[in-house]
């Protein structure tokens, strides 16, 4: 009984378009949630003064970023958002924003880690949610016309 109501509702073509174009824009928006994992690394010896970490371009282009700092010495002190560390080893740090180290004495080195994901299918959801729209459209100006059709007898 369903199968063949679904048969029938089928047999309208603004049904059909718009379930096509429902399941199109059910798989363009799944695609733009694909994310790819990015990493921005970074190591070498702090410079007397104020050090910005990071790549300018890297740290604005990308969501949810995961920044990792490490700095290793033996007898230093340093500034790291204006927070000061004496450093006799490793000190390993993380952040929500980009890091900025200010070096007060000794030598330290550095390791940064900057990670990120990106969406490069996003801009597809756009496209998706217009696709969403007019499928449904179709879909219901197929159904009104199918229960028209219905109750005057036609099909």
């Amino acid at each position: 009984m369903a199968l063949e109501s679904l048969k029938m509702a089928f047999r309208y073509t603004p049904i059909r378009v718009g379930f096509v174009l429902l399941i199109l824009a059910l798989l363009m928006a799944l695609a733009g949630m694909y994310g790819v994992n990015k990493s921005y690394h970074e190591k070498g010896v702090l410079k007397k003064g104020l050090n910005k970490m990071g790549d300018d371009s890297f740290e604005t282009a990308y969501y949810q970023y995961n920044r990792t700092l490490v700095l290793t010495s033996s007898n230093g002190t340093v500034v790291v958002n204006n927070v000061t560390y004496y450093i006799d080893g490793t000190l390993n740090l993380s952040f929500i924003s980009r890091p900025n180290v200010e070096l007060v004495s000794g030598n330290v080195s550095y390791e940064y880690t900057s990670m990120a994901v990106d969406y490069p299918f996003a801009s597809l959801s756009f496209i998706a949610f217009l696709l969403f729209l007019t499928g449904f459209v179709l879909s219901t100006i197929g159904y009104i016309r199918m229960i028209s059709d219905l109750r005057s007898g036609s099909r």
